[in-house]
């Protein structure tokens, strides 16, 4: 007995919760691969890298594998000494390797306790691996390099179950020689991008120092060598490095990322998350994230709902979550770190890939809100947006923080943009996961393809009318990954493009986002082929318009008007006749059968997307129908009426005088 216990001081016995351990690289360099042949230890013979949309991993992927069989599995390394290993077992996360998805890899670096950065010996680092390493450098997560694929090596012998250092040092000198090689390219590699010096682990580890080095490891996930080489090296680093992030304290509120989320017949609502931090018990309450932002449980939030855990299931063995099925046991409470399956009633859309929180009376539910509204703020931020004057497309942030900053030249600002706006018009984007959103939004981006609307969750009647209402072909895409299809809006959008070839557009539904992208070029050079063949008039023709003073809806806006010059046309711009040029809004709807043009001396309701208010609009107001500044520069060739010439003067009295833009309409005069 200890002298403290005999003084009547209880030893106070430390409780250790599983590792979590990122696998992160480029894509297709073996990380799925590699855990694949990590199940394997526990009899499995799951090939998640078949089951995965193109062959590629979009989402998080989660394995625990208990302690035992990690040890067990490291007892054939050639060391006298072997690491002690007190945790219950490891999480290891699958992260997705495509530079889309960067995001992902960032939020699953932030939770990792050590992370796994698997090479390609032979290709060496790529841009995703470049930006691996930068995510673990910001979170300071220890990292071990992984030179996967061995049997690439010319002349490489592999045994299956053998260590890769003792297959290292039983291939030919030849080979070994030719193994250096590829090892000195991938240390100055390590040298040029991190900080860090890179060493052989059987060399470096009885030296390694946390903040100066890190440890290689060859193998080769398709030939199962070298496994018990990286978990040796694992079992290591989280004992002697993470073990204080290890501990588990009992007032800790717990935390998680959601992975999935779906309707289970007989069951109801349910998610799939990573449990990072705490302990959670069936019916305590939750809060999450949604499109419309944070909900939480009525114990924290005036919701006449209870939203709590009704029962937590854990995977059966070494289950892949996405992998698992039927096989789940149900248990009354559950400990970080642990993939789990929870079953919610009421619960509402909920974001996936956002973070989950699980409070107690008194917590401080107002620093949750805060964490998820930035969340929300994030993914809008980086949404695609159109400059009113040059054109250019890039990030909501960028637009408002430098391109339109007279204070940032150089540094993306174009001089007279100052006094741009956002063009509220573009793609529609929905997806099953926060990180699928993301990714599209980076693919549309790098087109230059800006958005109008970009959440989670599947297409419904709204996105059918935003994407109706945008007025260039080129951003006309509805665009919907991996999310189950509405039959009744698919339906619909089958007859719009039967029907109404003036409004006509792109639905691009699939699984897979590199496809999804590729549709899309190709229908990008189909409809610019289209208009370079084509004797089509404009888009939009000038109009004037007059506010008749009555108001039938308010979010969104509609209201009468009368068309007092030229026409008007779905998805056309309202521009201000008060001095300012700014823009009311974009007409959504017209008239109440589903019109998309009305004419001179019509009077019609319309739609706008604005919230209607009488500071908005004032009595009699006169509103002007804006034109397409590719339409404008065309203008002289187009057969205009005596109103639409009227109209189209004062458009570009508008745009010349007041914002200024000299080139709109080409130098036209009337």
């Amino acid at each position: 007995m200890s002298d403290e216990a005999s003084d009547g001081v209880a030893e106070v016995e430390e409780t250790l919760r599983q590792p979590i351990v990122a696998v992160t690289g480029h894509v297709d360099h073996g990380k799925t691969s590699l855990l694949d042949l990590l199940r394997s230890i526990g009899g499995s013979k799951t090939n998640v890298m078949n089951r995965e949309a193109g062959g590629i991993t979009q989402e998080l992927g989660v394995t625990n594998v208990p302690s035992q069989l990690l040890v067990q599995a490291i007892q054939t390394m050639p060391f006298k000494e072997k690491p002690k290993f007190e945790s219950p077992g490891i999480i290891f996360l699958d992260t997705p390797g495509h530079e889309s998805f960067g995001s992902i890899r960032n939020r699953s670096g932030s939770v990792a306790d050590i992370a796994i950065l698997i090479v390609d010996i032979v290709e060496g680092f790529k841009p995703q691996t470049i930006q691996s390493i930068q995510i673990l450098e910001e979170n300071n997560i220890p990292f071990i390099i992984v030179g996967n694929k061995v049997d690439r090596i010319h002349r490489w012998e592999s045994k299956r179950g053998r260590s890769s250092w003792q297959s290292w040092n039983e291939q030919s000198k030849d080979v070994q020689k030719m193994a250096d090689e590829f090892y000195y390219k991938l240390l100055g590699e390590v040298a040029s991008h991190s900080k860090f010096n890179l060493a052989k682990y059987w060399e470096g580890i009885k030296t390694f120092d946390i903040k100066n080095d890190r440890l290689f490891v060859p193998m080769s996930a398709k030939e199962g060598e070298g496994l018990q080489d990286l978990l040796f090296v694992i079992l290591a680093m989280a004992e002697k490095f993470a073990r204080e992030e290890l501990i588990i304290h009992e007032h800790d509120m717990a935390e998680g990322y959601v992975l999935e989320s779906r309707e289970e017949i007989g069951v109801g609502k349910t998610i799939d998350i990573i449990l990072t931090k705490g302990t959670i018990r069936v019916g305590d309450s939750v809060a999450y994230n949604t499109n419309d932002g944070p909900v939480a449980d009525s114990a924290h939030a005036e919701d006449s709902s209870s939203v709590r855990i009704r029962s937590i299931r854990k995977p059966i063995g070494m289950t892949e979550m996405r992998d698992a099925g039927k096989r789940w046991e149900n248990v009354e409470s559950a400990s970080a770190a642990a993939g789990l399956k929870l079953v919610i009633p009421r619960m509402k859309e909920i974001h996936i890939g956002s973070k989950i929180f699980f409070p107690m009376p008194g917590d401080d539910l107002e620093s949750i809100f805060t964490e998820m509204k930035l969340e929300n703020k994030r993914i809008r931020d980086e949404a695609p947006i159109m400059c009113s004057i040059c054109g250019e497309v890039l990030s909501r942030k960028e637009f408002s923080t430098i391109h339109t900053n007279p204070g940032a030249a150089g540094k993306g600002f174009s001089q007279g943009c100052q006094t741009a706006r956002e063009v509220r018009e573009g793609a529609v984007v929905k997806a099953r996961t926060f990180g699928g959103l993301e990714a599209v939004l980076y693919e549309l981006k790098k087109r230059k393809i800006p958005i109008s609307h970009a959440e989670v969750g599947p297409v419904n009647k709204r996105d059918v009318r935003e994407i109706l209402a945008t007025g260039n072909d080129e951003h006309k895409f509805l665009i919907a990954l991996a999310v189950k299809g509405n039959v009744q809006v698919e339906n619909e959008l089958k007859e719009a493009a039967k029907s109404k070839k003036e409004v006509d557009f792109n639905y691009v539904q699939g699984d897979i986002l590199y496809q999804i992208m590729d549709q899309i070029d190709e229908l990008i050079e189909q409809i610019r082929e289209k208009a370079a063949n084509s004797d089509d008039g404009p888009v939009f023709r000038p109009a004037q318009i007059r506010y008749l003073n009555m108001s039938f809806k308010d979010k969104p806006a509609v209201f009468g008007v009368q068309v007092l010059k030229g026409q008007i046309r779905v998805g056309q711009e309202l521009l201000r006749n008060d001095g300012t040029g700014r823009v009311l809004g974009k007409i959504m709807s017209i008239g109440t059968d589903g019109e998309t043009v009305a004419h001179e001396g019509q009077q019609v309701p319309i739609q706008v997307n604005i919230r209607f208010s009488r500071s908005n609009i004032s009595d009699d107001e006169i509103f002007y129908g804006n034109v397409l500044e590719e339409d404008s520069k065309n203008m002289k060739n187009v057969s205009l009426t005596e109103s639409e010439t009227d109209a189209f003067i004062e458009i570009v009295k508008i745009h010349q005088e007041i914002l200024q833009e000299y080139s709109y309409g080409f130098g036209w005069k009337p």
